[in-house]
């Protein structure tokens, strides 16, 4: 059963893209010592990074792979003189340490966990992909305890599709425990009145209002182009309405209303 629109939730990711994921406190493993179910259990780690194991007590995996895990286990049996040759098997049940978000327009926002290196555009996938009222721009913001950055350094404004090399550099940025995926909302302007398709319309690039009435289908055979109004909220002093000509700007969450000839 899918979860109600607008709630957050941990998604998971087939245990085969997790192999490669690094541990970290919080996580939860499986450890299988073939022919020694004694020695077998699901353990978690501890906020310090120490996984504690029957004979062997506890040992540090902060930061190691499942394989690097098991060899490690291995060699701690083996030089302890429990076993021989041992075989260990390590599996990460919960991978709670490594985790970003992916919020705003996509399908299936939530916490996910990150699979070795994973890009912008290969989370934004994982999250369903962007829905129909998702803006072009993307913001990563990442949390960093570094007072030498500011905060333009921790949010850092992506655009999809953007083909400057630079910019496509973010997009394949590998993702840092803790990073939140913010998928803006896409910006509209509305326009009302004396239009043939009034409504609501994405806004572009030098948008203006002979820009938005031609979106809206044209002015119909009443409109009077003397009469053209821009309603626009206007911080601490509410919405504000102007005359406005053809050529005057138009904001995301305007109202260009055209109003009907006098004669």
């Amino acid at each position: 059963m899918s979860a109600p629109p607008g709630t957050l939730s941990t998604l998971g990711l087939p245990s085969s893209t997790v192999t490669d994921a690094r541990t970290g406190p919080g996580d939860v493993l499986r450890v299988t010592v073939f022919g020694q179910p004694d020695l077998s259990a699901e353990v978690g780690v501890n906020d310090k990074g120490i996984l504690t194991l029957p004979l062997i007590g506890g040992i540090d995996v902060n930061g190691l792979t499942t394989s690097e895990i098991g060899k490690k286990i291995a060699r701690a049996l083996r030089d302890g003189d429990f076993l021989k040759n041992p075989e260990v098997s390590v599996e990460i049940v919960q991978l709670r340490s490594q985790m970003v978000s992916v919020l705003g327009e996509v399908s299936r926002p939530g916490r996910y966990p990150i699979p070795g290196h994973i890009s912008v555009l290969e989370l934004i996938a994982i999250a369903g992909g962007l829905t129909q009222n998702a803006d072009q721009t993307v913001t990563l913001l990442r949390r960093d305890n570094d007072p030498k950055k500011s905060e333009s350094d921790l949010r850092i404004p992506i655009l999809l599709g953007e083909t400057d090399v630079t910019d496509r550099k973010k997009l394949d940025v590998e993702m840092q425990p803790g990073d939140v995926i913010y998928v803006n909302k896409k910006k509209q302007f509305y326009i009302h009145g004396e239009v043939n398709r009034p409504g609501a319309y994405p806004m572009e690039p030098e948008m203006n209002v002979m820009r938005a009435i031609s979106l809206g289908g044209g002015m119909t055979q009443r409109a009077s182009k003397r009469r053209i109004y821009i309603n626009r909220e206007v911080p601490d002093k509410g919405i504000q309405s102007t005359k406005a000509a053809l050529t005057d700007p138009v904001q995301p969450g305007d109202v260009v209303f055209v109003d009907e000839s006098l004669f």
